[in-house]
């Protein structure tokens, strides 16, 4: 049995006397209502199919049907009722919808075990049905197996990515934390999450799983877009995804300094890396960087991604998107095509290897302008990581490359607000200019950071000023400047030195 499924808590109401329902089953906290105010037959059904049917009209992930109670069904990860003015349940009514989805069999489970589970079809699709005997009557949880139901949730909390594991409960990253869903989330099973994917992937998708064991692609609905994973493991399948912001957020919006960034965009050559770990925001920058270009040049614009994420409209640019697997087999491939296309400006979601990042820098040295993505954590870093992807021999010619194409580094980490609303970039930057191309060609990255903390008058800040200065604003607190510093022993000092200030008043 999956259990713990949760309501939200109030007073005991000595009107209604309906207490913590069936805790000897499952920890349900109840909001209580006077009976007497709830006497109408609204949303009073005899079919659990006519609860399905009215949870996929809001896109809720179960409904909760206890007698004493209204119908309650979840919105952003908490139950709530149906409508205020919804009827409540009586144990008649539960029997009758104990009776409405189960066999003679199963019902005699009940009366002997107090308790059953199942998946059953419906009208709406695939439901995974949890059944309680109590005293009160007859008490049942229906879990929708259909992954929009989810994602509704996830894109209603504001969160960025959502779990569904198998032998786990279903979970979300909010705000840069994993967990679950609802308090009491149910365990999801194997069979659960089975019907899960099934529920969603087509019949290519579903090929290459069986195939390789794993599927990454953009799922879309009409709630919105999502990264999406897929991949087989011991206990079964676990789907992740990444909720894509079908907004593009302007470059002032997520606090880039546009009066140093809006230069590098208007070089007609060149190449700028936007880089930081998984879930950072890099696609969030790049979005900006690209939709600000769109705008601001008449230029053809070329985007390689996988998948595809930020749809772009053409506005004073011609767009074009292909994404790996679906209109080419690699990154390296749509680069060597999308030279012969004319391109001005090309976007390189991903340079993974050895074969791209060669591309990508030949492409930036014969005149487009190149943005690309890594994963490293400063720009004396990113650097390192694009000389040592080629052999020893070849280096010294790279690096003239490198310090003749690069215009700028962005590195960045998404750090949670000290008010718990959000997270906000704290953001590295680099831009080129003679003594850092000099320190390029010459093998000298190491005086990199020195050169950014003398370069200030062009925009360019170290990963610490920028943690330090979210810090004095009262942003983001002491431990997560610490944590998350370049130089651990100097971000103590400067701790020791300036005293916690408050969180900013909140803006009216």
């Amino acid at each position: 049995m999956g259990g713990g499924f949760a309501l939200p808590g109030s007073k005991t109401c000595e009107t209604c006397k309906v207490d913590i329902i069936f805790a000897r089953h499952v920890s349900v906290k109840v909001l209580h209502f006077p009976l007497t105010a709830m006497s109408d037959s609204t949303y009073i059904y005899d079919n659990v199919s006519e609860y399905l049917k009215l949870g996929k009209t809001i896109y809720s992930p179960t409904m909760y049907l206890g007698p004493g109670l209204q119908p309650y069904w979840m919105q952003a990860g908490a139950y709530a009722p149906v409508a205020d003015t919804a009827g409540v349940l009586t144990a008649d009514d539960t029997t009758r919808l104990v009776e409405s989805c189960t066999t003679p069999e199963q019902r005699a489970e009940l009366a002997d075990k107090g308790a059953i589970d199942f998946i059953a079809d419906g009208p709406c699709g695939k439901y995974h049905a949890y059944i309680y005997a109590q005293a009160e009557g007859p008490l049942l949880i229906l879990l929708a197996l259909h992954v929009d139901n989810f994602l509704k949730q996830g894109i209603e909390a504001k969160c960025s990515d959502i779990h569904l594991p198998s032998c786990n409960p279903p979970s979300w990253r909010r705000f840069g934390t994993l967990q679950p869903m609802w308090e009491g989330a149910p365990t999801l099973t194997k069979e659960d999450c089975h019907a899960l994917v099934d529920s969603f992937l087509g019949e290519k998708e579903w090929a290459r799983l069986k195939e390789i064991g794993d599927v990454d692609f953009a799922y879309q609905n009409e709630l919105g877009r999502y990264r999406t994973s897929v991949v087989s493991q011991r206990l079964g399948y676990d789907i992740c995804y990444r909720i894509i912001n079908s907004r593009v957020f302007t470059m002032k919006e997520i606090n880039l300094p546009t009066e140093y960034v809006e230069p590098l965009t208007r070089f007609t050559n060149g190449i700028i890396l936007v880089t930081g770990s998984v879930g950072s925001g890099k696609s969030t920058t790049l979005a900006s960087i690209i939709d600000f270009i769109n705008s601001d040049r008449h230029d053809h614009i070329i985007t390689m991604e996988d998948p595809i994420e930020t749809v772009f409209e053409c506005k004073g640019c011609h767009v074009n998107q292909r994404e790996v697997h679906s209109h080419t087999e690699s990154f390296g491939r749509a680069l060597r095509a999308a030279l012969r296309e004319d391109p001005d400006v090309i976007m390189v979601g991903e340079m993974r290897n050895l074969e791209t990042i060669s591309l990508a820098l030949s492409a930036a040295e014969t005149g487009h302008l190149v943005l690309g993505t890594l994963h490293t954590g400063s720009a004396a870093r990113t650097i390192d990581r694009i000389l040592d992807a080629f052999p020893v021999e070849e280096q010294d010619h790279i690096r003239v490359m490198v310090s003749e194409s690069l215009r700028g580094i962005f590195s960045q980490q998404l750090v949670p607000r000290k008010d718990g609303k959000g997270r906000v970039m704290a953001l590295e930057l680099l831009v080129n200019n003679a003594a850092v191309a000099n320190s390029i060609r010459e093998g000298k990255t190491f005086m990199i950071p020195g050169f950014i903390q003398t370069g200030k008058s062009q925009g360019m800040r170290l990963m610490d000023d920028s943690l330090q200065q979210l810090y004095l604003d009262g942003i983001i607190a002491a431990e997560e400047c610490l944590g998350r510093a370049t130089d651990r022993v100097m971000m103590e000092k400067f701790l020791k030195e300036h005293p916690e200030p408050a969180a900013p008043a909140p803006q009216a």
